[in-house]
């Protein structure tokens, strides 16, 4: 995917800003077919995704969160791997891939003999005018994908944050921002920070990508985040060098603009994970939290 894509796409959190009012989106062209599934007994209604396409209007500043659940006629214990493709304003495709067990708590109202996979969650971002989203399921998978596209807008963040160190970290670096020093921890591949959070919390996420010299003008990264073994969502980010900021120590790097993404923490105690899914990169983090 070029850098072009996630420049338009926006694959970042708004800064400063935080998620309000959701709204169930439906696809203006397909999507006659549809699947009722009973979860925490409620209904939710899911689009079937199948080879051709489903699209959908949206008009932003938005965050679009696309649901998908995977379908089995039979019982397994094993991950059921699906994918799809996604294609925001006619341009490159992006292929989105999940692996989920199956849920044993969710049934259908038109197959309730059928199992459906935990929910896989991807976050987009798109900024201020009229888009058009166009999904469709790979050809080559034996059932189609379940589908639900959530918009929601955003409000100014809450003044009540307090900051979280993980539990066990390899690296504090200090960036200098206009003369003033602020706290990063460094995240890299294969090695997760991990947060204790009691929620239900708002997890906040400001993220800054170190550039060395031979990475180019924009650059894009990935971070995940997980509570146990469940992913609660990837989130994917573009940034570009930071003209006004530096790193202590390190005056071969160059901090990228700061980013955030925010996540939802459900009720109870619960180690959270953060992972940054690109290896041979560094990515500076900090972590708040708030209700």
């Amino acid at each position: 995917m070029n850098q072009t894509v996630l420049s338009r796409i926006l694959f970042l959190l708004f800064t400063g800003y935080s998620a309000l009012s959701a709204e169930l989106l439906k696809p203006t062209i397909g999507g006659e077919e549809k699947e009722i599934l009973k979860i925490a007994d409620k209904r939710r209604m899911y689009t079937i995704m199948r080879e051709d396409p489903l699209i959908y209007q949206v008009n932003g500043p938005a965050r679009i969160e696309l649901i998908t659940r995977y379908p089995s006629p039979e019982k397994s214990k094993k991950s059921q791997p699906f994918s799809y493709q996604l294609v925001v304003d006619g341009e490159e495709p992006i292929k989105i891939n999940h692996r989920y067990k199956l849920q044993k708590s969710i049934r259908s109202v038109q197959h309730p003999s059928h199992y459906y996979t935990y929910s896989g969650n991807y976050f987009i971002n798109i900024k201020d005018g009229d888009h058009t989203l166009t999904m469709s399921a790979n050809a080559d998978q034996k059932y189609p994908v379940l589908l639900r596209v959530i918009k929601k807008g955003f409000k100014t963040s809450p003044n009540n944050m307090h900051e979280l160190q993980p539990m066990v970290f390899q690296a504090n670096r200090t960036v200098v921002v206009s003369g003033k020093n602020i706290s990063y921890y460094e995240l890299i591949h294969g090695r997760p920070l991990q947060l204790n959070i009691d929620g239900p919390k708002t997890l906040r996420i400001l993220s800054r990508l170190l550039f060395d010299s031979e990475m180019g003008a924009e650059e894009s990264f990935r971070i995940r985040v997980k509570s146990g073994r469940k992913v609660l969502g990837t989130y994917h980010m573009s940034t570009e060098r930071s003209s006004d900021s530096t790193v202590k120590d390190q005056p071969d790097k160059v901090p990228g603009k700061w980013r955030t993404c925010e996540v939802i923490i459900s009720a109870g105690e619960q180690v959270v994970s953060v992972e940054l899914v690109e290896k041979e990169r560094s990515v500076l983090t900090r972590f708040q939290e708030y209700k």
